[in-house]
């Protein structure tokens, strides 16, 4: 595995790919890598001939770097190439004055209503990327829906051609899913973290079973959230295509929740498809 920090060297090696043919994968991540991001390079491999994992922080998210730990892991997995970037390489003349990417109907909505002008910056690092790497492939985890939803759409939007591919989230026997921000629990939070996750399953099954008030759902997953001993932020029941309100029709719907541990924020999801029963 070649560990690179210049754009001109991922260019050189890509340049050398692409006139053998070869297939290209990209698998974004923020570093502090762990099994889900494995799970994405192992897809990434079964896909494409090269992958190229990159690992980029935006300071803004005050995110602690594990460079050490993250190679370490990328070489059991002989990943083609990780991209580590430093901030001028992606923003030579600052992140201020950069141009930005943004998806306003999607971004401004559940985890942006909580986190402004994160998705602003999740996508146009992303989008840089893209253009850098031109990936016939690209892979993210589906724990973050709401993120892999707006890539789609802005490869949709900016006819990118490139394969978008959503991977299932990597969970712990009790259902907690593999996360950064989940490390940080302590033993007592950790035992109470995966009613999140069972939460959501509850209110699946019961959709599953024929119910169709959504609104009153949701109040309800909120109130069972806080019973359960979390802060809620949001439990929502929506379209999974787009993340907008169930319509007459949609049979794909994805249930997102947000809560506050203490002073860790958790968040996860969970897919249901309606099935008319007589």
């Amino acid at each position: 595995m070649e560990f690179l920090t210049r754009s001109a060297s991922v260019r050189d090696r890509i340049r050398i790919w692409r006139a053998a043919g070869a297939r290209v994968a990209l698998v974004p991540t923020a570093g502090t890598l762990h099994k889900g991001h494995m799970s994405l390079v192992a897809e990434a491999q079964e896909r494409a001939d090269h992958v190229i994992v990159s690992i980029f922080a935006d300071p803004r998210e005050r995110q602690a770097p594990t460079l050490a730990a993250d190679r370490g892991l990328l070489l059991k997995m002989d990943a083609t190439v990780a991209f580590v970037p430093p901030l001028q390489e992606i923003y030579p003349l600052g992140q201020e004055s950069a141009a930005s990417v943004d998806v306003p109907s999607l971004s401004a909505i559940l985890e942006g209503a909580h986190r402004p002008r994160y998705f602003s910056r999740v996508s146009t690092m992303l989008i840089k990327l893209f253009n850098l790497i031109k990936p016939d492939i690209a892979l993210f985890g589906e724990r973050d829906f709401q993120q892999l939803v707006i890539v789609r759409r802005l490869a949709d939007d900016l006819f990118l051609p490139i394969d978008i591919v959503g991977c299932p989230t990597w969970r712990d026997s009790d259902g907690l899913a593999d996360s950064t921000s989940n490390r940080s629990l302590t033993p007592d939070e950790r035992t109470l973290a995966p009613r999140l996750y069972a939460t959501l399953g509850k209110f699946a099954a019961r959709i599953d079973m024929g119910a169709r008030d959504f609104e009153r759902l949701e109040q309800q997953g909120m109130e069972a959230l806080q019973t359960c001993g979390f802060a809620p932020e949001y439990f929502a029941i929506r379209a999974a295509a787009d993340l907008g309100k169930v319509r007459p029709g949609v049979r794909d719907l994805v249930l997102l929740a947000a809560v506050r541990l203490n002073s860790n924020r958790l968040t996860d999801n969970l897919r249901v498809r309606l099935i008319d029963r007589f």
